[in-house]
């Protein structure tokens, strides 16, 4: 009798937690997302979603129907990694946020959110993972120093951004040996005159 009772009450909770998953489908009968959910029916807790081939194209975890900490997307072709980033308890983009090069390895983009807003330095990559660009944002747009480089590492633009991609100042061009090249200045209206090039006549 109690062996009985035993198997009746771990049936309900099995029963239970059952219940508290979700799963939609494709129209051809493939799993198109699961998620768990809370009391109010909100998503709570691990979200999959996956396209119609099966494959796993996004990874994600919810708080009583807030996406929070780290949200991952996959490449619909091959699966691979596309973009990791991170959420507060507020739902909002907040942390690191990276974009992967089609190999799913090296990094494309890497930039920090906080409060839904770009902030700070920006990098981006060649598919060698060597440094192409680094430039400063503030509130989502270009705004302070930034530096472009040649695939060998050798700087070939410096200068500075204003409200967004707008260079503003001094613009300086190197070769592929670091040599300067030119020097241009830039105007409020990033209209930019050169004030200097290798092989100009002195003045």
């Amino acid at each position: 009798m109690k062996k009985y009772i035993f198997i009746i009450v771990l049936s309900s909770i099995l029963a239970s937690c059952s219940d508290n998953t979700t799963e939609t489908k494709h129209e051809n009968g493939k799993t198109k997302e699961r998620y768990t959910v809370d009391s109010d029916q909100k998503r709570h807790g691990e979200y999959l979603a996956y396209n119609d081939k099966g494959v796993l194209i996004e990874k994600s975890t919810y708080t009583h129907g807030v996406i929070t900490g780290i949200r991952e997307v996959y490449k619909e072709d091959t699966g691979l990694i596309d973009v990791k980033e991170s959420y507060d308890q507020a739902g909002l983009l907040s942390g690191p946020h990276i974009t992967y090069h089609p190999d799913g390895k090296t990094i494309m983009i890497e930039k920090n959110y906080v409060n839904n807003a770009i902030q700070g330095i920006l990098k981006a990559y060649y598919p060698n993972g060597k440094l192409k660009e680094q430039v400063t944002i503030k509130d989502n747009n270009e705004n302070g120093p930034f530096t472009e480089y040649f695939m060998n590492g050798a700087i070939q633009w410096q200068g500075t951004y204003r409200n967004g991609d707008n260079e503003y100042g001094e613009l300086i061009e190197y070769d592929s040996l670091g040599t300067i090249i030119k020097k241009m200045q830039c105007d409020s209206l990033a209209i930019c005159r050169t004030t200097w090039k290798l092989g100009m006549p002195s003045q």
